[in-house]
């Protein structure tokens, strides 16, 4: 009985051979754990730094849109305060400018228009700015545009036309005046009416 049990024993199968694994695989199998983990981590990391990333950048697109509406909206506030500006001025009744220098009417007429008064009164103002002084102004006989303009301490008068800026046309003059009296010429009259030239005979 024994031996038959020694023979059974005999021919029974074994299986595989367990092999233990050595240090170095071992080590192997830790060091690639360990190293999945840090990678693990490593990529958490960088989807959180991304994430920052996205945050900030639309934050920062938040803000500009904003501030671009923000301009908009004080450029459009500008414009209509500037709309109803002009608006109330010209609901407003406009200041008659009146002369105070003497205008004499070849014309033979009485009434002046308003527009050559309101001219006149300007061209006053003008003058002084220029450091000169009206004396009178006159109307000459049949010329609808045009005004002759004398000044004081000078004996030659200025044509200007009533559809030329006062200001422009007074600083025309006080050049002339200038140039007239550095190469001391005394002319009869001095032409303003062309914008850009002047003409004295």
């Amino acid at each position: 009985m024994a031996l038959f049990s020694k023979r059974k024993a005999a021919e029974e199968p074994q299986g595989p051979e367990r092999r233990r694994k050595s240090s170095d695989e071992s080590f192997r199998v830790g060091r690639t754990l360990a190293g999945d983990a840090q990678k693990t981590r490593e990529d958490k990391m960088e989807r959180a730094a991304d994430r920052r990333r996205r945050k900030a950048k639309d934050i920062a697109t938040v803000v500009g849109v904003l501030l671009i509406i923000l301009v908009l909206i004080i450029v459009v506030a500008n414009y209509v305060s500037e709309v109803i500006r002009e608006r109330e001025e010209s609901m407003q009744p406009a200041v008659e400018l009146e002369p105070t220098v003497s205008i004499i009417d070849e014309n033979a007429g009485e009434n002046i228009s308003k527009r050559t008064k309101t001219f006149v009164a300007r061209l006053e103002d003008d003058v002084k700015e220029q450091g000169l002084e009206l004396d009178h102004v006159v109307l000459p006989y049949q010329k609808v545009r045009e005004i002759d303009v004398y000044i004081k301490d000078h004996t030659e008068y200025y044509k200007m036309s009533l559809d030329r800026s006062s200001a422009v046309q007074a600083e025309d003059m006080s050049r002339m005046v200038l140039y007239l009296g550095q190469k001391e010429i005394v002319p009869t009259y001095v032409d303003l009416r062309v914008e850009g030239k002047a003409y004295y005979k």
